[in-house]
């Protein structure tokens, strides 16, 4: 999906009619609001629609909602009276320059749940993937589906094939981070039981089966740069190739190979040295082919190394005595900066978990583009921490090209940047439900919006 310029919702639970302009100016749009003025749950149907998840579109009150995109595009999403327990929702897209507005509709229908649970050691990651815990491993969505039966979370978007409305999902990626469940165990899908593990557990997981799949990259181009090296040889038989270029070339390939051995994500040594004596042609065009199958084989690694080191950077210079490395399989462990022993993942501390889940979740739970949408990123985070917040996730942003809307009360998490906040004032009741009779029944909701 298009990077979003503007967001309007009219009757978000039959009253609010927000409107949240996006940022220009930066990768992060802060929305700010009293208590009750519906941040989170503007969030959640942003989310829903980004991701076409009807389920979740149905569980939300609205009469309609338009999404402005950066590419002049425009999605609107509105609710039709529907019989029963289906939701019916009619989408109606225009594409610039055109004025001509297309119209679908689509409709939910709750399933019934008499078919197989999924078993509850499975549960769904934000980013689609799911977690076994016995085998503290993580599965493929696909996978998973044909194994265990689990929930298909892009049926609604596979469903679109060869309408007017498809070109606005493709690579439609957009991920919901509630703080307030991120350091508990839990479930994300329907049919999920409770389990042991914690979050962060599972989040850490995730980050192994990037390292993994990223060494089995490196390992394939690696063969088939072996297999085709004679060929290749012959080839650069009659080529020149200047030695001070071969020599810069291979020092800046080394250099990263030894970072990339330092982070733990390539387990081999540099184990070769450029030779000190000068160089005849021929040698210099054995090396010229070595240096690309070498540049080669590091490529997969490279951008799973540039989100190891944001996060091993945010990690050690905010926990304290606690330093984080990969280890020959590709998990993430924290070590003791005192007597330089492992130390386990519940071993930290809630708002260490919080922090860690957050930016695992950053980094590694989205792709290029993603949407990314924050609720009360403060739970249980340090006063240091909030004022470094939003620097970090910058950084994030800048890496992964992402989009991040932040709901927010926090002071210490702005710390002056109004330059990218939308302030959401609390509405006004409804006049009916001012003047009612039973004033005990809105008792809840006046308290809640004038806190």
């Amino acid at each position: 999906m298009q990077k979003i310029s503007r967001v309007e919702v009219d009757g978000l639970f039959g009253y609010m009619h927000p409107r949240v302009d996006f940022s220009t100016q930066s990768p992060i749009t802060i929305i700010s609001g009293p208590n009750g003025s519906g941040k989170t749950h503007l969030l959640r149907l942003l989310h829903a629609v980004s991701v076409l998840d009807l389920e979740q579109l149905a569980s939300i009150e609205f009469r309609e909602v338009r999404i402005f995109f950066q590419d002049k595009k425009v999605l609107r999403v509105a609710r039709q009276e529907a019989g029963g327990d289906s939701h019916v929702f009619k989408f109606s897209g225009r594409t610039p320059p055109g004025r001509t507005w297309k119209t679908l509709t689509m409709e939910y229908q709750p399933e019934a749940e008499d078919g197989p649970e999924v078993p509850s050691w499975v549960v769904q990651l934000p980013s689609g993937e799911w977690y076994d815990a016995r085998t503290d491993r993580v599965i493929p969505a696909e996978m998973a589906r044909r194994r265990y039966n689990t929930p298909d979370r892009n049926a609604s978007i596979k469903a679109l094939r060869g309408t007017w409305l498809a070109p606005y999902f493709e690579d439609a990626s957009a991920i919901f981070i509630d703080t307030r469940r991120l350091d508990s165990a839990g479930n994300y899908g329907r049919g999920v039981s409770r389990i042991p593990q914690t979050r962060v557990q599972q989040y850490s997981a995730q980050v192994t089966a990037q390292v993994t799949e990223a060494r089995r990259k490196s390992l394939n181009e690696s063969l088939d740069a072996d297999q085709s090296f004679a060929a290749r040889m012959l080839q650069a038989a009659h080529t020149s190739v200047k030695e001070r270029e071969l020599k810069e070339r291979y020092q800046r390939i080394a250099d990263q190979h030894a970072e990339l051995h330092a982070s733990g994500l390539s387990t081999i040594p540099v184990d070769v040295s450029f030779p000190d004596q000068k160089t005849t042609p021929t040698t210099r065009r054995i090396l010229d082919v070595f240096l690309d199958d070498w540049e080669r084989k590091l490529q997969p690694l490279l951008p799973i190394h540039e989100k190891l080191k944001l996060l091993r950077s945010i990690v050690e210079t905010k926990f304290t005595g606690k330093t984080l490395d990969l280890t020959a399989r590709g998990i993430l462990r924290f070590r003791s900066l005192y007597d330089g022993k492992p130390l386990s993942m519940r071993s930290l501390s809630s708002g260490e978990q919080h922090l860690f889940a957050v930016f695992t979740l950053l980094l590694f739970s989205t792709r290029q583009g993603t949407l990314v949408l924050i609720d009360e990123p403060e739970i249980s985070m340090h006063a240091a921490w909030k004022h470094s917040f939003l620097e970090d996730i910058e950084e994030v942003a800048r890496i992964s090209d992402l989009q991040i809307v932040l709901a927010t009360h926090s002071s210490s998490i702005i710390r002056g940047r109004w330059d990218i906040v939308q302030e959401i004032a609390a509405p006004e009741m409804p006049a009916m439900a001012r003047d009612s009779d039973d004033d005990d029944a809105f008792e809840g909701i006046d308290s809640e919006v004038d806190a």
